[in-house]
């Protein structure tokens, strides 16, 4: 390139960065918009949290109040593949062997 269209180029580069700086705001004053933002925005999280600890107490003493207990304990449910956990020989699994004697059942194995 020729030195005289460098120039000319710099000259361009430099009026587009002054109209880019016209259009910019302060930073003093972005900085102030951002803290009041900050602040209202902290405000509002602290303001959600608040309402959704109010609903969920409102929803856990509502459901409770609506419900029959339901004993658990008392519910038996029989899957059709239960033989399946059925292992042979089961009964040894659920005593202790006494040492000194031999308490082996001979049917079993």
């Amino acid at each position: 390139m020729i030195e005289r269209d460098d120039h000319e180029l710099r000259e361009r580069f430099a009026g587009l960065r002054r109209e880019d700086g016209a259009a910019v705001p302060a930073f003093r004053r972005s900085l102030a918009a951002a803290r009041v933002g900050r602040n209202r925005r902290g405000l509002g999280i602290v303001a959600a949290a608040i309402l959704a600890l109010v609903a969920l107490v409102v929803m856990l003493t509502m459901s409770n109040r609506h419900r029959p207990p339901v004993d658990i304990a008392g519910v038996r449910i029989h899957a059709p593949t239960d033989f399946l956990l059925k292992l042979p020989g089961a009964e040894l699994l659920r005593t202790v062997p006494r040492l000194g004697r031999v308490s082996l059942n001979r049917r079993a194995l």
